[in-house]
């Protein structure tokens, strides 16, 4: 079966897409990768497993304008039309995020394809409008978090509930202190590898809980290194250094590297507002990331976070305040092994790889089985 995996922008930037990508190529199934932007780490990462990458058009990924978006669309869709004509008719589409087949629509009928929705779009309603046609007549859904699940089902009116695939990276590095292995990393590693570092991993936006464990740790007085690795949009890490002095930043490593710096952390920070469902019912990576080297985390009380982590007993989920703050790393410290334990039982109770394997199977049982 000839899979042509299909990401507009910043192929990079979406983990769960090259973990979909890779696992397909392990389980023996003809993938190439059809894409608008991406970086070098990406392209090489899957080039080493034999992936063949096409660009397909040249397209701005940082566009702001709605008419460079719209020609961006355009461009992508000519794009992906053209490229088809090289694949046999029957090859099946997989659009590995939302943005990624909207530009498609209206241009899909007769083929075969799946689409992966990575975020649960409540608060882009137009959008979600604009998929209800394409997800009713896809082969196959597939969505980050089961809640979101159902309530796409909902507002679709989907026959079943897609297919769950949890932000777990596929193959994850799982050895505490792990040896570098390119100098971005080990430049980071020989500044952290003798501190205790509590590290908060992602992009630095929404900084209100990250100064809140900055007070903290100035006022448990220990020799705790807080440890921020993202991109610093709004500047929030100069602000951050004012509060606590023993700061460390990184502005950004290529994944999937950066996980050989998470795997000298004592505990992990991980957070969401609750301004919209999407973030409510989050679906991150970093819960995976954190647990797959069984480090403790410190999270907010969502449901996201508290229906895993929380409820496998490898995180404490609070309200995200001083002293709450210093109450569950007290708590943590006290009970260590337990909750490093209870994340790598957490981390390994995910089984993507069998997922995708079911649902390939459905699909093709239920293609061929009148052939």
């Amino acid at each position: 079966m000839k899979i042509l995996y299909i990401v507009k922008t910043q192929l990079h930037y979406y983990p769960p897409c090259i973990s979909q990508i890779r696992m397909l190529k392990d389980l023996g199934y003809d993938v190439e990768v059809l894409y608008g932007t991406s970086n070098d780490s990406a392209l090489k990462l899957l080039g080493k497993e034999n992936i063949l990458c096409h660009k397909i058009s040249n397209i701005n990924d940082k566009a702001d304008s709605k008419v460079t978006k719209l020609k961006d669309w355009y461009k992508f869709r000519k794009g992906v039309l053209n490229e088809l004509k090289k694949y046999p008719k029957d090859a099946i589409l997989w659009f590995g995020t939302a943005e990624s087949a909207l530009p498609m629509k209206g241009a899909l009928n007769g083929k075969r394809y799946i689409l992966s929705l990575l975020e649960l779009l409540d608060d882009c309603p137009q959008k979600v409008k604009m998929l209800k046609s394409i997800v009713q007549d896809a082969l196959a859904i597939t969505v980050c978090e089961e809640t979101r699940g159902y309530i796409m089902r909902s507002w679709w009116n989907l026959s079943k509930i897609p297919y769950v695939f949890p932000n777990k990276p596929y193959n994850q590095i799982t050895d505490c202190r792990h040896e570098p292995s390119i100098s971005e990393t080990k430049k980071v590693i020989e500044r952290i590898k003798d501190k205790k570092v509590i590290l908060y991993q992602g992009i630095l936006q929404n900084t209100d809980e990250i100064l809140e464990v900055a007070e903290s740790l100035k006022e448990m007085q220990e020799e705790y290194t807080l440890l921020l690795m993202g991109i610093d949009k709004y500047h929030s890490v100069d602000k951050i250094k004012e509060i606590y002095d023993k700061v460390e930043y990184v502005s950004y490593i290529p994944a999937p590297y950066h996980l050989e710096i998470t795997s000298y952390a004592h505990i992990g920070i991980v957070f969401y507002r609750d301004d919209c469902l999407n973030k409510v019912f989050c679906a991150p990576n970093k819960i995976y990331e954190y647990s797959g080297f069984g480090i403790p985390m410190l999270a907010n009380n969502i449901p996201g976070l508290k229906n895993t982590v929380g409820n496998a007993g490898a995180a404490e989920c609070i309200d995200m305040k001083k002293d709450n703050i210093i109450k569950s790393i007290k708590k943590i410290e006290a009970d260590y092994a337990t909750y490093s334990a209870n994340a790598k039982k957490f981390f390994a109770g995910t089984d993507n790889f069998e997922t995708m394997k079911e649902m390939m199977e459905k699909i093709e049982n239920d293609l061929y089985k009148d052939k």
